[in-house]
Protein backbone atom coordinates (compact mmCIF):
# COMPACT_ATOMS: atom_id res chain seq x y z
CA UNK A 1 0.00 0.00 0.00
CA UNK A 2 2.58 2.24 1.27
CA UNK A 3 4.13 1.38 -2.61
CA UNK A 4 1.28 2.81 -4.33
CA UNK A 5 0.62 5.67 -2.39
CA UNK A 6 4.34 6.75 -2.70
CA UNK A 7 4.17 6.03 -6.83
CA UNK A 8 1.13 7.87 -7.26
CA UNK A 9 1.95 11.04 -5.02
CA UNK A 10 5.21 10.84 -7.24
CA UNK A 11 2.99 10.74 -10.54
CA UNK A 12 0.78 13.78 -9.11
CA UNK A 13 4.11 16.07 -8.61
CA UNK A 14 5.64 14.54 -11.44
CA UNK A 15 2.77 15.54 -14.20
CA UNK A 16 2.36 19.01 -12.61
CA UNK A 17 5.73 20.26 -13.09
CA UNK A 18 6.00 18.94 -16.96
CA UNK A 19 2.53 19.45 -18.00
CA UNK A 20 4.08 18.75 -21.26
CA UNK A 21 3.88 14.91 -20.29
CA UNK A 22 0.25 14.34 -20.48
CA UNK A 23 0.40 10.37 -20.30
CA UNK A 24 2.48 10.97 -16.81
CA UNK A 25 -0.75 9.64 -15.13
CA UNK A 26 -2.90 7.78 -17.82
CA UNK A 27 -0.60 5.84 -18.89
CA UNK A 28 3.02 5.48 -16.73
CA UNK A 29 1.16 5.66 -13.48
CA UNK A 30 -1.36 2.21 -14.05
CA UNK A 31 2.00 0.49 -15.85
CA UNK A 32 4.65 1.59 -12.43
CA UNK A 33 1.64 0.33 -10.39
CA UNK A 34 0.95 -2.90 -12.19
CA UNK A 35 5.22 -3.62 -12.08
CA UNK A 36 5.27 -2.72 -8.56
CA UNK A 37 2.59 -5.82 -7.75
CA UNK A 38 4.95 -8.11 -9.80
CA UNK A 39 8.32 -6.85 -8.21
CA UNK A 40 7.32 -6.56 -4.94
CA UNK A 41 6.01 -10.37 -5.63
CA UNK A 42 9.17 -11.03 -6.46
CA UNK A 43 11.04 -10.30 -3.71
CA UNK A 44 8.93 -11.53 -0.97
CA UNK A 45 9.27 -15.37 0.37
CA UNK A 46 5.51 -15.72 0.70
CA UNK A 47 4.67 -15.15 -2.91
CA UNK A 48 7.65 -16.80 -4.31
CA UNK A 49 6.44 -19.99 -2.64
CA UNK A 50 3.02 -19.85 -3.75
CA UNK A 51 4.74 -19.91 -7.24
CA UNK A 52 6.64 -22.69 -6.56
CA UNK A 53 2.91 -24.65 -5.21
CA UNK A 54 1.78 -25.13 -9.01
CA UNK A 55 2.88 -28.55 -9.84
CA UNK A 56 3.72 -27.49 -13.59
CA UNK A 57 7.36 -25.36 -14.14
CA UNK A 58 5.67 -24.82 -17.32
CA UNK A 59 2.98 -22.78 -16.49
CA UNK A 60 5.36 -21.20 -13.53
CA UNK A 61 7.36 -19.94 -16.60
CA UNK A 62 3.72 -18.77 -18.20
CA UNK A 63 2.79 -16.84 -15.45
CA UNK A 64 6.31 -15.25 -15.04
CA UNK A 65 6.01 -14.72 -18.66
CA UNK A 66 2.45 -12.95 -18.68
CA UNK A 67 4.09 -10.70 -15.85
CA UNK A 68 6.71 -9.26 -17.69
CA UNK A 69 4.25 -8.27 -20.93
CA UNK A 70 1.40 -6.93 -18.79
CA UNK A 71 3.25 -3.65 -17.63
CA UNK A 72 4.69 -2.56 -21.61
CA UNK A 73 0.78 -3.34 -22.19
CA UNK A 74 -0.75 -1.38 -20.13
CA UNK A 75 1.62 1.46 -20.27
CA UNK A 76 2.07 1.78 -24.29
CA UNK A 77 -2.28 0.77 -25.13
CA UNK A 78 -2.73 3.78 -22.89
CA UNK A 79 0.03 5.91 -24.21
CA UNK A 80 -0.64 5.13 -27.61
CA UNK A 81 2.91 4.28 -28.20
CA UNK A 82 2.11 0.65 -28.55
CA UNK A 83 4.49 -0.55 -31.75
CA UNK A 84 4.30 -4.62 -32.63
CA UNK A 85 7.82 -4.87 -33.30
CA UNK A 86 8.73 -3.42 -29.60
CA UNK A 87 6.12 -6.00 -28.41
CA UNK A 88 7.12 -8.99 -30.29
CA UNK A 89 11.44 -8.80 -29.07
CA UNK A 90 10.15 -7.55 -25.46
CA UNK A 91 7.95 -10.73 -25.66
CA UNK A 92 11.14 -12.60 -27.27
CA UNK A 93 13.60 -11.80 -24.92
CA UNK A 94 11.27 -12.25 -21.31
CA UNK A 95 10.51 -15.73 -22.73
CA UNK A 96 13.71 -16.71 -23.15
CA UNK A 97 14.51 -15.60 -19.03
CA UNK A 98 11.38 -17.38 -18.12
CA UNK A 99 11.71 -20.58 -20.09
CA UNK A 100 14.89 -20.74 -19.64
CA UNK A 101 15.47 -23.37 -16.73
CA UNK A 102 12.09 -25.20 -18.13
CA UNK A 103 13.83 -26.25 -21.26
CA UNK A 104 17.48 -26.92 -20.02
CA UNK A 105 18.93 -28.48 -17.49
CA UNK A 106 19.98 -27.15 -14.31
CA UNK A 107 23.88 -27.14 -15.15
CA UNK A 108 26.92 -24.79 -14.48
CA UNK A 109 27.01 -24.18 -18.56
CA UNK A 110 23.58 -23.59 -18.54
CA UNK A 111 23.77 -20.95 -15.36
CA UNK A 112 26.51 -19.13 -17.16
CA UNK A 113 24.40 -19.12 -20.36
CA UNK A 114 21.33 -17.15 -18.23
CA UNK A 115 23.68 -14.68 -16.95
CA UNK A 116 24.92 -13.80 -20.25
CA UNK A 117 21.56 -13.94 -21.74
CA UNK A 118 20.36 -11.38 -18.25
CA UNK A 119 23.34 -9.30 -18.97
CA UNK A 120 22.97 -8.55 -22.73
CA UNK A 121 19.53 -6.36 -22.39
CA UNK A 122 21.23 -4.08 -19.74
CA UNK A 123 24.31 -3.62 -21.66
CA UNK A 124 22.93 -3.10 -25.10
CA UNK A 125 20.44 -0.73 -23.36
CA UNK A 126 17.34 -1.64 -25.46
CA UNK A 127 14.35 -0.73 -23.34
CA UNK A 128 15.40 2.47 -24.16
CA UNK A 129 14.49 1.53 -27.68
CA UNK A 130 11.33 -0.38 -26.83
CA UNK A 131 9.55 2.23 -24.51
CA UNK A 132 9.18 5.27 -26.37
CA UNK A 133 8.82 7.84 -24.33
CA UNK A 134 11.33 10.16 -21.66
CA UNK A 135 12.58 7.88 -18.91
CA UNK A 136 10.29 4.91 -19.54
CA UNK A 137 13.08 2.18 -19.66
CA UNK A 138 12.72 2.51 -15.96
CA UNK A 139 9.63 0.08 -16.39
CA UNK A 140 11.80 -2.30 -18.44
CA UNK A 141 14.47 -2.38 -15.77
CA UNK A 142 12.47 -3.00 -13.01
CA UNK A 143 10.22 -6.03 -15.30
CA UNK A 144 13.68 -7.49 -15.98
CA UNK A 145 14.83 -7.74 -12.65
CA UNK A 146 11.61 -9.41 -11.33
CA UNK A 147 11.35 -11.83 -14.44
CA UNK A 148 15.23 -12.61 -13.17
CA UNK A 149 14.37 -13.22 -9.60
CA UNK A 150 11.55 -15.40 -10.10
CA UNK A 151 13.15 -17.36 -12.62
CA UNK A 152 16.01 -18.03 -10.29
CA UNK A 153 14.83 -18.29 -7.79
CA UNK A 154 11.17 -20.28 -8.68
CA UNK A 155 12.56 -22.61 -11.69
CA UNK A 156 15.88 -22.62 -10.80
CA UNK A 157 15.63 -22.81 -7.25
CA UNK A 158 18.36 -21.09 -6.18
CA UNK A 159 19.22 -20.40 -2.79
CA UNK A 160 21.10 -16.92 -2.36
CA UNK A 161 20.95 -17.20 1.42
CA UNK A 162 18.98 -14.54 3.06
CA UNK A 163 17.34 -12.51 0.63
CA UNK A 164 14.41 -9.87 1.18
CA UNK A 165 14.19 -5.78 1.37
CA UNK A 166 15.07 -5.05 4.72
CA UNK A 167 18.02 -6.07 7.01
CA UNK A 168 18.66 -7.88 10.22
CA UNK A 169 19.55 -5.48 13.00
CA UNK A 170 23.19 -7.78 12.56
CA UNK A 171 23.24 -7.56 8.72
CA UNK A 172 22.62 -3.56 9.19
CA UNK A 173 25.88 -3.65 11.27
CA UNK A 174 27.91 -5.90 8.97
CA UNK A 175 26.90 -3.96 6.20
CA UNK A 176 27.78 -0.58 7.79
CA UNK A 177 30.95 -1.69 8.68
CA UNK A 178 32.26 -2.67 5.40
CA UNK A 179 31.25 0.45 3.63
CA UNK A 180 33.69 2.39 6.75
CA UNK A 181 36.34 0.08 6.48
CA UNK A 182 36.10 0.34 2.55
CA UNK A 183 34.97 3.71 1.45
CA UNK A 184 38.19 5.66 2.08
CA UNK A 185 40.38 2.82 0.22
CA UNK A 186 37.32 3.36 -2.31
CA UNK A 187 37.53 7.00 -2.53
CA UNK A 188 41.59 6.81 -2.81
CA UNK A 189 41.47 4.60 -5.99
CA UNK A 190 38.41 6.82 -7.59
CA UNK A 191 41.49 9.85 -7.29
CA UNK A 192 44.19 7.85 -8.36
CA UNK A 193 42.25 6.83 -11.78
CA UNK A 194 40.36 9.74 -11.77
CA UNK A 195 36.96 8.06 -11.78
CA UNK A 196 35.27 10.94 -9.60
CA UNK A 197 36.01 14.44 -7.85
CA UNK A 198 34.72 15.66 -4.23
CA UNK A 199 31.95 18.32 -4.87
CA UNK A 200 30.14 19.71 -2.07
CA UNK A 201 26.63 20.07 -2.01
CA UNK A 202 25.28 23.68 -1.87
CA UNK A 203 21.62 22.85 -0.85
CA UNK A 204 20.47 23.43 2.82
CA UNK A 205 20.74 20.13 4.61
CA UNK A 206 17.19 19.18 4.91
CA UNK A 207 17.46 18.91 1.12
CA UNK A 208 20.64 16.92 1.10
CA UNK A 209 19.85 14.65 3.76
CA UNK A 210 16.37 14.15 1.31
CA UNK A 211 17.98 13.31 -1.00
CA UNK A 212 20.81 10.89 0.62
CA UNK A 213 17.72 8.99 2.13
CA UNK A 214 15.83 8.71 -1.23
CA UNK A 215 19.06 7.76 -2.92
CA UNK A 216 19.70 5.18 -0.19
CA UNK A 217 16.56 3.49 -0.30
CA UNK A 218 16.09 3.48 -4.11
CA UNK A 219 19.17 1.83 -4.29
CA UNK A 220 19.13 -0.28 -1.25
CA UNK A 221 16.02 -1.89 -3.22
CA UNK A 222 16.17 -1.35 -6.69
CA UNK A 223 19.87 -1.82 -8.16
CA UNK A 224 21.61 -3.08 -4.67
CA UNK A 225 18.92 -6.12 -4.38
CA UNK A 226 19.29 -7.08 -7.69
CA UNK A 227 23.09 -6.74 -8.37
CA UNK A 228 23.80 -8.17 -5.34
CA UNK A 229 21.36 -11.19 -5.61
CA UNK A 230 22.86 -11.84 -8.70
CA UNK A 231 26.37 -11.19 -8.28
CA UNK A 232 26.89 -12.26 -4.54
CA UNK A 233 23.78 -14.47 -4.20
CA UNK A 234 24.42 -16.55 -7.30
CA UNK A 235 27.63 -15.73 -8.78
CA UNK A 236 29.96 -15.97 -5.63
CA UNK A 237 28.26 -18.59 -3.93
CA UNK A 238 28.17 -20.79 -6.99
CA UNK A 239 32.37 -20.16 -6.99
CA UNK A 240 31.92 -20.89 -3.75
CA UNK A 241 30.83 -24.19 -4.21
CA UNK A 242 32.64 -25.14 -6.87
CA UNK A 243 36.32 -24.63 -5.22
CA UNK A 244 35.26 -24.33 -1.60
CA UNK A 245 36.87 -21.17 -0.78
CA UNK A 246 35.11 -18.11 -0.06
CA UNK A 247 38.37 -16.50 -1.05
CA UNK A 248 38.66 -17.13 -4.04
CA UNK A 249 34.86 -17.09 -4.84
CA UNK A 250 35.46 -12.90 -3.99
CA UNK A 251 38.20 -12.92 -6.06
CA UNK A 252 36.38 -14.15 -9.17
CA UNK A 253 33.00 -12.58 -8.58
CA UNK A 254 34.34 -9.24 -7.96
CA UNK A 255 36.47 -8.47 -11.50
CA UNK A 256 33.07 -9.88 -12.83
CA UNK A 257 30.93 -7.45 -11.16
CA UNK A 258 33.40 -4.38 -12.22
CA UNK A 259 33.48 -5.92 -15.77
CA UNK A 260 29.19 -5.61 -15.94
CA UNK A 261 30.12 -1.48 -15.49
CA UNK A 262 32.59 -0.84 -18.17
CA UNK A 263 29.13 -0.08 -20.32
CA UNK A 264 28.22 2.24 -17.94
CA UNK A 265 27.97 5.71 -19.45
CA UNK A 266 30.37 4.96 -22.26
CA UNK A 267 32.47 2.21 -23.36
CA UNK A 268 34.61 1.05 -22.38
CA UNK A 269 34.60 2.55 -18.53
CA UNK A 270 37.79 1.73 -17.46
CA UNK A 271 37.46 3.51 -13.82
CA UNK A 272 34.01 2.62 -13.51
CA UNK A 273 35.11 -0.60 -13.64
CA UNK A 274 38.11 -0.82 -11.64
CA UNK A 275 36.19 1.32 -8.89
CA UNK A 276 33.43 -1.30 -9.13
CA UNK A 277 35.54 -4.17 -9.24
CA UNK A 278 37.33 -2.82 -5.50
CA UNK A 279 33.38 -2.58 -4.40
CA UNK A 280 32.45 -5.35 -5.02
CA UNK A 281 35.60 -7.15 -3.04
CA UNK A 282 33.66 -5.46 0.54
CA UNK A 283 30.14 -6.62 -0.90
CA UNK A 284 31.74 -9.89 -1.57
CA UNK A 285 33.31 -9.63 2.40
CA UNK A 286 29.77 -8.45 3.65
CA UNK A 287 28.15 -11.40 2.05
CA UNK A 288 30.32 -14.16 3.15
CA UNK A 289 30.24 -13.01 6.80
CA UNK A 290 26.72 -12.46 7.19
CA UNK A 291 25.94 -15.25 4.52
CA UNK A 292 22.92 -12.52 3.45
CA UNK A 293 22.59 -10.82 0.40
CA UNK A 294 21.16 -8.26 2.70
CA UNK A 295 24.27 -6.83 4.29
CA UNK A 296 25.70 -6.36 0.90
CA UNK A 297 22.58 -5.01 -0.23
CA UNK A 298 24.21 -2.19 3.06
CA UNK A 299 27.16 -1.61 1.79
CA UNK A 300 26.90 -1.28 -1.61
CA UNK A 301 24.00 1.25 -1.26
CA UNK A 302 25.71 3.67 1.00
CA UNK A 303 28.51 3.54 -1.34
CA UNK A 304 26.19 4.90 -4.02
CA UNK A 305 25.07 7.81 -1.52
CA UNK A 306 28.42 8.36 -0.83
CA UNK A 307 29.01 8.65 -5.09
CA UNK A 308 25.66 10.43 -5.38
CA UNK A 309 26.18 13.38 -2.93
CA UNK A 310 29.94 13.72 -1.95
CA UNK A 311 31.24 13.28 -5.85
CA UNK A 312 30.87 14.03 -9.42
CA UNK A 313 31.92 11.62 -12.09
CA UNK A 314 34.40 12.77 -14.58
Amino acid sequence: MFTCVALAVAAVVYSKQHPQFPWILSAALPAFLCEAVFYLASIFKQTRELLKKLRSSKLQAILIWISAVIPYLVFSLAAHTFERNSFYLLAALSAIVSFWFVILPRRPAYDIGFLIVAAAPQITGVFKRLYALKQMDTLGHLMWIHVGILALLVLREWNPGEFSFWPTPREWQIGLFLFLLSIAPLIGLSQAVHFARFVTPHAAWWRVAGEGAATFFGSLWVVALSEELFFRGFIQRALAKQWHSQVLAIALAAPLFGAAHLWAHQFPNWQNAVVAGALGVACGAAYWWAGSVRASMVTHALVVVTWRLFFQLR
